[in-house]
């Protein structure tokens, strides 16, 4: 399972970095996990990513989780109008 550490800011001056990433690992086999522990800073540019490697996946057939969500995340997405599951472990995309 291919594991994506997403950096401390997730904002649209560094978020080029961690697309390559997450391209790379869209591209491997299996189920994604990303680590969100590191995020500090995070605008709609960080949420774009994360709701599209999501869509991507599942669209694939593939789940991504997340890991370590800390509450900067969360506020962002509630900003974009989106929420986590009970379990703070996805992004509720079509579900809100």
């Amino acid at each position: 399972m291919p594991i994506i550490n997403m950096p401390a800011d997730c904002s649209l001056r560094s978020i080029s970095s961690c697309h390559a990433e997450m391209v790379a690992a869209l591209k491997s086999e299996g189920d994604l996990s990303v680590d969100c522990s590191a995020i500090t800073t995070c605008d709609i540019t960080g949420i774009q990513l994360l709701v599209s490697a999501a869509k991507t996946a599942e669209a694939a057939g593939r789940v991504m989780r997340l890991a370590g969500v800390p509450e900067t995340l969360g506020m962002a997405l509630a900003r974009a109008g989106l929420a986590l599951s009970p379990a703070a472990d996805r992004i509720l995309i079509n579900e809100v």
